[in-house]
């Protein structure tokens, strides 16, 4: 019998109890009558979805002997390949990007609408990420139109329109 992983067990099963008490607290959040979505939707979903992500750790954990290695890296990955799969560090040009791109975006969404800033912010995205111009062109507006999507139809949460009105 192999030996198992207990530390991704335990922190597995910690997130998990943490997701189910999230879950239980939400699902005791009353609705307002009349609104199609009470405040407990989110907190539910993210309990749920920490319950279930903990579970999935602590399976992995129990199947995974410790001396196993996981790499993040494919196998042929190597020189100048390898670095592309790095973790980037606090500082790098990646992480200071993304930061300062949800900030922008946190700034001039009651101006420009969540359409607007969300085209904006997922191009960002995609080309601090490593994506081509054209992948950022295209999947941008698709990306923010999907989002608004879910949100303004699916939640009927209502998001800035900013400019457009």
């Amino acid at each position: 019998m192999k030996a198992r992983n207990y530390p991704d067990i335990a922190i597995g099963g910690v997130f998990a109890l943490g997701g189910l008490l999230v879950l239980s607290q939400a699902l005791a959040i009353h609705s307002m009558p009349g609104l199609p979505v009470g405040p407990g939707l989110f907190p539910t979903i993210t309990g749920g979805a920490m319950a279930f992500f903990g579970l999935v750790l602590v399976v992995q954990g129990w199947l995974m002997a410790p001396d196993e290695e996981v790499s993040l890296l494919p196998e042929e990955a190597s020189g100048e390949d390898a670095v592309l799969f790095a973790a980037p560090s606090f500082f790098s040009p990646f992480v200071l990007g993304i930061l300062g791109s949800v900030l922008a975006s946190i700034l001039v969404m009651p101006v420009l609408g969540f359409l607007v800033t969300g085209v904006l912010f997922v191009f960002a995205v995609v080309l601090l990420s490593g994506g081509k111009l054209l992948t950022a062109v295209i999947f941008s507006p698709i990306a923010a139109f999907a989002i608004y999507a879910i949100f303004a139809y699916g939640f009927r949460v209502p998001l800035p329109r900013g400019i457009l009105g």
